[in-house]
């Protein structure tokens, strides 16, 4: 008898399942393998080293009859479910979404239906029809979740968005100890496959996807995890969105002192006003190049020698307000945008040198196809030079002509490098670049929404469901946020540990057990450090039906 492997693949996934075989004859002379027994699949190294003690036992005929009768029915994800649900408890999330429906009092648990779907999006991101049979079928402690109830949860969230971010701030802001002193704000898009609901629409597309609909996602910040997100119709411009979040975190979350960080998509002169009549203080990114002021500050030096620096270089007083403009300089970004401009101009050069060769070729009847008008040689011209355009001079007539846009090349390398801030906050401009560069953190987040969690594209036909399906990922980006933050590890080395932790569904002498696989040394710690006490081995026995 031997051990043998056999692996089989599903949706791009491959899996490792292990039998106990052994050689026998047949009546023909020819030799062929018997299954002894099929032992199911394998997730891990100790599921491995439970086969071959079992292949020993057999060889050794210890217990043969007790062996015989043990069969592995099936495996159910554990570890992750298990970490998960503890902290969704112990930062106040689960206590935040029972406080907001208890007057609905629903007919299943929403709660626990809610906190799935997240988790299903660390685990297996997908339709809301998989997320309800990986609910049912592949996790533990088993779920029978009917299928209305994603459904109708989905609508639930949306109905109760308001009531339940505000309780969920409280309760983190109790447990992480988080302060409002800076909030970040930052907007993406994402799109839709088909038709989609009123919400979607055709708009400035962040995935590239002009030819889809889509819709518009902003998200608020703070200490590292989301604290409220607001969905608009996909035609909506970054600047009108402010307006009504920023009165929405007044009234939601009684806000009385906060630091508002954005950037320049919302960096427009009513937008500042409403800041300042809110009493918010805040920095924003100024527009590089469609402000004439912004364009004359950007010039000027940035005195220092850190690599990294930043100067007060103007100042305004607004009513009971003063704006504060900082430029900031990083010498390395500088560096290396100063050696692209090299390449842009000696790339640009060849392309319109071979652009200049084939119009007067065209235009001599040299080459081969219809000649090349002079529309369609500006056209192209276009093409070439792209967003580079301003730094270029191009003239169509007979020839191609160009020279350099000295100016504009000029005014390039004066700021490359360099970005401009205007604040009300009293902080230092060296603590003001640093908060601004903090809002890297949400586009951050906007990735793990679109790569990880897979937020897109999105399948729903109703207003309700794509905010419902949006507000699961936001919980779902929380979730991972706070493992990274109780961990001090990033999420997928600790997902790898805690996805070994499985338990088997074992029918053994009449009896159906429940029992999870030995917990190694590095899954001991992770539980260990999140405080989480050891499960027993044997989860469950019941009698077999």
């Amino acid at each position: 008898m031997y051990l043998k492997k056999s692996t089989s693949t599903y949706k791009g996934e491959t899996y490792e399942y292990a039998q106990i075989v052994k050689s026998v004859r047949r009546e023909d002379g020819q030799v062929t393998q018997k299954v002894v027994k099929s032992l199911g699949r394998m997730e891990s190294e100790e599921d491995w080293e439970w086969a071959e003690s079992v292949l020993d036992a057999m060889k050794r005929e210890e217990e043969v009859p007790e062996i015989r009768s043990l069969e592995v029915k099936d495996q159910f994800e554990y570890g992750g479910v298990l970490v998960m649900g503890e902290l969704w408890g112990e930062f106040g999330v689960k206590e935040a979404l029972m406080d907001s429906i208890e007057d609905r009092r629903p007919e299943f648990e929403f709660e626990r239906i809610v906190f799935l779907l997240a988790a299903n999006r660390l685990y297996d991101p997908s339709s809301d029809l998989s997320a309800w049979r990986w609910i049912n079928e592949r996790i533990y402690p088993r779920e029978d979740v009917e299928k209305q109830w994603i459904y109708r949860s989905l609508d639930l969230l949306a109905e109760e968005k308001g009531n339940i971010e505000k309780n969920i701030f409280e309760n983190l802001a109790d447990s992480l100890d988080l302060s409002l002193d800076l909030v970040f704000y930052d907007l993406t898009s994402t799109y839709f496959e088909g038709e989609g609901p009123d919400l979607a629409d055709f708009g400035y597309s962040r995935d590239h996807r002009g030819d889809r609909e889509q819709i518009v996602l902003g998200v608020m910040m703070c200490g590292g995890v989301p604290i409220a997100h607001e969905v608009w119709k996909g035609n909506t411009v970054d600047k009108s969105t402010l307006k009504g979040t920023v009165g929405q975190l007044r009234e939601r979350f009684d806000i009385e002192k906060m630091v508002f960080v954005a950037d320049r998509g919302v960096m427009t002169m009513p937008n500042l006003e409403e800041l300042e009549d809110a009493g918010y203080e805040y920095i924003l990114s100024t527009k590089r190049r469609k402000d004439d002021l912004a364009k004359k500050l950007l010039e000027k030096e940035v005195p220092g020698d850190k690599k990294q620096r930043a100067e007060e270089v103007h100042r305004e007083e607004i009513d009971d307000a003063t704006r504060r403009y900082i430029l900031c300089l990083d010498e390395k970004t500088r560096d290396e945008r100063l050696e692209t401009f090299k390449e842009i101009r000696k790339e640009k050069k060849e392309e319109l040198k071979d652009l200049k060769n084939r119009y007067e070729k065209s235009k001599e009847r040299r080459g081969r196809g219809r000649p090349m008008t002079k529309k369609g040689a500006i056209k192209q011209a276009g093409k070439i030079l792209g967003k580079n355009k301003r730094l270029f001079n191009v003239n169509v007539d007979e020839t191609i002509q160009w020279e350099l846009n000295r100016e504009a090349w000029k005014y390039e390398k004066a700021i490359a490098g360099k970005f401009l801030l205007v604040t009300t906050s009293s902080l230092k401009p060296d603590k003001a670049m640093e908060a601004y560069k903090d809002l890297k953190d949400v586009e951050k987040a906007f990735d793990e929404l679109k790569n990880f969690l897979k937020i897109r594209p999105i399948y729903h036909r109703t207003d309700k469901r794509v905010e419902g399906h949006v507000f699961v990922c936001i919980l779902a980006l929380l979730l991972k946020r706070l493992i990274e933050k109780k961990t001090d590890e990033p999420f997928n080395k600790t997902m790898r540990e805690l996805e070994k932790l499985k338990v088997s569904e074992i029918e053994f002498r009449g009896k159906k057990i429940l029992q999870r696989n030995e917990i190694k040394k590095p899954q001991k710690q992770l539980l260990e450090t999140i405080e989480i006490m050891e499960p027993p081995k044997i989860l469950n026995v019941e009698a077999k039906k």
